[in-house]
């Protein structure tokens, strides 16, 4: 393993037991991609500094356990309707039609 490797790894490990951000945060920040930051962290990073992977585990699981949370928070945001640029819709009887008001 190169030794860029080796340090980027390490200060991934270290940078996440510190802010606890997520994988998609830190490789937003390293300029690595999500794949890369989880490979450093799950597979390199235990035969570089075991005790410094438990700890990340640790974290990993965390935001494995909490995902579906912040995937629906996400979702919420997304799809939020404001209530002043939402137009109230009738429904026209005699037409059987919604109408736009």
């Amino acid at each position: 393993m190169h030794d860029y490797i080796k340090e980027r790894t390490i200060r991934i490990g270290i940078h996440i037991v510190e802010t606890r951000k997520t994988v998609r945060m830190i490789a937003k920040e390293f300029g690595v991609s999500k794949s890369t930051v989880h490979k450093d962290l799950t597979e390199r990073l235990p035969e570089i500094d075991p005790k410094l992977a438990n700890q990340v585990k640790d974290i990993l699981e965390y935001h494995k356990a909490i995902r579906h949370l912040r995937g629906g928070e996400a979702t919420r945001k997304k799809y939020k309707i404001k209530p002043a640029s939402a137009a109230p819709i009738k429904l026209d009887t005699a037409n059987a039609t919604t109408v736009k008001q």
